[in-house]
């Protein structure tokens, strides 16, 4: 069963009744202010995710312990903007029924990049090619030599939520935040283009063990969770350098692993760096990861 137009999440924002079929990404259950349960969902489809609330009169906890998470559903309810003219809809739902797989198209439910995938790829080669740095070169092109990791790199998703939270979207983030810092080197020349634009390319590597992902949903992983993307990126270099024995000088390998560790800015800011950004290309960097973040973030908001 194809889904039709108008009941993907993009087009949910007109107060409305609905039945229709999403992806549970995720299930949790809360209390209301008159001490009744309700249960809260992510629903996802390949346009986006919406919130999803369901008050049943009884047996929330039954309920809960019944639905099968990364699942398709169809889903009966209304469309109701909160507060009213907002602009923030989410669904109220009635009832729900969990979906065989000949039943719905999977296509209707991937999310993956809309930008071309093979152009991106084409702009993380050539500024590999054009470095005139010998190590960093060097350990981008065993990085992207490496089978497994490009094809992991290429699929990933870069976010659960925020942004870029979509099957290709760390390698559409890397390449929109390398474009950044190149446009930044226009302006300020005196920033040492190779550190940064090495800083930029593998600065989210640490994404590809950071998430649980498969074409319907996007889940942090125990060792995102206890680590952290940015320190796993970071360990992910150094192992990268120890196992294939890659003479990197160690002024250039600390300022690669600063700026990975400071680029989401300052510490007092509490977004995860453990150290903040203290030199040109660190600054640099961190800025053109969180332009990019959170433009990208509201421009899916929009939609």
């Amino acid at each position: 069963m194809f889904k039709k137009e108008e009941d993907f999440i993009e087009n949910l924002n007109t107060i409305r009744r609905i039945n229709t079929s999403f992806v549970i990404a995720n299930k949790t259950i809360k209390t209301a202010r008159n001490g009744k349960d309700y249960i809260e969902f992510s629903l996802t489809d390949k346009t986006g995710e919406i919130t999803a609330r369901m008050f049943p009169n009884r047996d929330a906890d039954e309920i809960y312990e019944n639905i099968v998470k990364k699942s398709i559903y169809t889903i009966t309810g209304n469309v109701d903007e909160f507060p009213r003219n907002s602009g923030n809809f989410s669904i109220k739902i009635d009832s729900f029924q969990k979906m065989e797989e000949d039943e719905y198209d999977l296509d209707d439910y991937i999310r993956t990049s809309h930008k071309n995938q093979d152009e991106l790829i084409n702009e993380i080669n050539r500024t590999i090619m054009q470095m005139n740095n010998p190590h960093l070169k060097n350990l981008l092109e065993t990085f992207f030599g490496d089978e497994k990791f490009t094809e992991e790199f290429y699929n990933a998703p870069s976010a659960k939520i925020h942004h870029h939270n979509y099957l290709g979207g760390l390698l559409e983030h890397t390449v929109e935040v390398l474009l950044i810092c190149k446009k930044a080197s226009e302006i300020f020349p005196q920033l040492d283009q190779d550190l940064l634009y090495t800083g930029a390319i593998l600065h989210d590597v640490g994404k590809l063990k950071a998430y649980d992902y498969d074409l319907v949903c996007i889940d942090i992983s125990n060792e995102g969770r206890l680590l952290d993307h940015l320190f796993i990126s970071c360990d992910m270099v150094k192992e990268k350098i120890r196992d294939n024995q890659i003479e990197i000088p160690e002024d250039i390998l600390t300022n690669l692993l600063h700026i990975m560790l400071s680029h989401h800015g300052d510490v007092q800011n509490g977004w995860g760096s453990p150290v903040s950004p203290k030199t040109p290309e660190a600054v640099a960097l961190h800025h053109a990861d969180n332009l990019d973040a959170k433009v990208r973030g509201i421009i899916q908001k929009m939609k």
